[in-house]
């Protein structure tokens, strides 16, 4: 394994594939990094607990030459349960592809085996969208197999710009709808360290993106936002950050939660509108 992975990532991909290779030996052929390994940005601990959390998530994908069959998946399904029974954390998200799924990209390739959040399923759709190719074939790290750059992966960048878009008006616009309200449940996650770092950075990845025609990584995007967007947000921005590298003992700006999640709102809000008027 390349040497800047970090620990956790290597005994957790180590472990699944000794499991995946005992059980199924040859059927693994591929097996790909990719997510916030692959741009430097992984963090194996963060502020907040179980889906509040924000440390980072080991995101695979695992490549076969042929279809896997029921046996197959069930083996691949008990070296998965394996791996996460003794690493639970970080989650070891990813999909179970063939290499021909790789080259006809999300809309071509049927359910597949999949994990996320430590749920492993059979048949599924998580992760298979524009965003998982197009991160393969530009950054992801080969564990096994042939470089990203030797295979033929589906990249289509127009399609990674739609989807980004629908990305933004059908889950950004309605989630911010929905946490503005002060509601019981959308204040106590609205106060959390969580809330700031899953909305101000994430949607400031999508405005990168639609901005520049790169993908980036959270902290990349909020470095891009520090740098790029108006000085009312510069202290919502670095509290995100800071939530992000160091965690909820990290350098704080904001002494009132209530204060960070209406600057969080605020800032969601006017960034959805920049981001959709660049498209």
């Amino acid at each position: 394994m390349p040497r800047e992975i970090p620990e956790e990532v290597r005994r957790s991909t180590a472990l699944f594939l000794a499991e995946a290779d005992q059980a199924v030996p040859g059927l693994v052929t591929g097996f790909y990094l990719v997510g916030s390994v692959c741009f430097g940005d992984f963090h194996a601990r963060g502020p907040g607990r179980g889906r509040l959390s924000t440390a980072s998530d080991i995101d695979f994908v695992a490549v076969t030459e042929r279809r896997a069959g029921p046996a197959e998946v069930s083996a691949l399904a008990r070296a998965h349960a394996a791996t996460i029974a003794r690493f639970p954390r970080p989650h070891f998200d990813g999909a179970v592809l063939t290499w021909a799924d790789l080259a006809v990209g999300p809309d071509g390739c049927p359910d597949v085996p999949c994990a996320q959040e430590n749920r492993f399923r059979a048949s599924g759709r998580d992760g298979i969208n524009p965003v998982l190719f197009c991160e393969l074939a530009s950054r992801g790290i080969a564990l096994r197999g042939p470089e990203p750059s030797d295979v033929d992966i589906w990249a289509d960048r127009d399609a990674l710009r739609a989807f980004t878009v629908d990305n933004l008006s059908r889950y950004w616009r309605p989630w911010w709808e929905k946490n503005r309200k002060a509601s019981a449940l959308s204040l106590a996650i609205g106060v959390s360290p969580w809330f700031p770092v899953w909305a101000v950075l994430g949607v400031s990845r999508l405005h990168h993106l639609l901005a520049t025609g790169e993908m980036t990584s959270k902290c990349g995007a909020g470095r891009y936002a520090a740098r790029e967007f108006d000085p009312r947000w510069q202290r919502i921005v670095a509290e995100s950050l800071s939530l992000r590298t160091e965690g909820a003992e990290g350098r704080r700006s904001y002494r009132n939660p209530l204060a960070r999640r209406r600057d969080t709102l605020a800032f969601l809000d006017a960034t959805i509108d920049g981001a959709l008027a660049l498209a």
